[in-house]
Parts: C-alpha cells; structure tokens; sequence
C-alpha cells in the first residue's frame, strides 16, 4: 500500500490487504491514502450495525445489496452497481439481507 501526502498522486492496493473484523459478520479491508479511510467492506448474510455511524460516506455496491437506516427516520437503499452518499454528520448503520454483500468506500470524516 501506498500512501500520498497533499495533492501527490496515490495508490491503494486494497486486494492486497487482509480481511478484519469491524463487527459481528462485518469484515473489511482499509487503506488510507492522503489521511482519508478507504475500504472494502463485505457484510455476511443478515449482518447489520448495532451502533450509529455519523462519519461521511462515498460508497458503490460491488456485489449484493445494502439498506442503510437513517437516524433521523427512513431508509436509503442501494441495489448492486449503484453508488450512493451518506454525509458526515447524519446517524446510519448498515442493514444486510439474505446474502453476502461488498462495498467499496470512502470515507469522509466530520469536520
């Protein structure tokens, strides 16, 4: 993996990088670059998120299908091949269905 400072060009091999467990049924592979989280995120069947994320995402769905529980009511769902944007600062946890689901994301922290 490499990483940039500033506005230096960058590379993140995330495929090289070995999977970890950020919850139950929740694993990823996380590189920065440019002080930013980049990751590729798999959920098992019927995983979800217990706590509240406020931190920012730019996502695409690689494989599967998530529906993301929005704190302040409602949901966001995103179907396989789409992208989608949570902003920083809004409460949402990840809701898996019935098989494995992969995302690619970047993060955007809360200022």
């Amino acid at each position: 993996m490499n990483a940039a400072t500033g506005s230096s060009p960058g590379v993140v091999e995330l495929e090289s990088l070995a999977w970890a467990e950020e919850a139950r049924d929740i694993d990823s592979r996380v590189g920065t670059l440019d002080g930013v989280r980049w990751a590729v995120v798999r959920y098992a069947p019927g995983a979800q998120r217990d706590v509240w994320c406020t931190e920012g995402h730019r996502g695409f769905v690689l494989r599967g299908h998530i529906s993301y529980e929005l704190e302040g009511g409602g949901w966001l769902d995103v179907p396989q091949g789409a992208g989608f944007w949570l902003p920083p600062g809004s409460g949402h946890r990840g809701v898996n269905g019935d098989e494995e689901t992969q995302l690619f994301l970047i993060d955007v922290p809360v200022a």
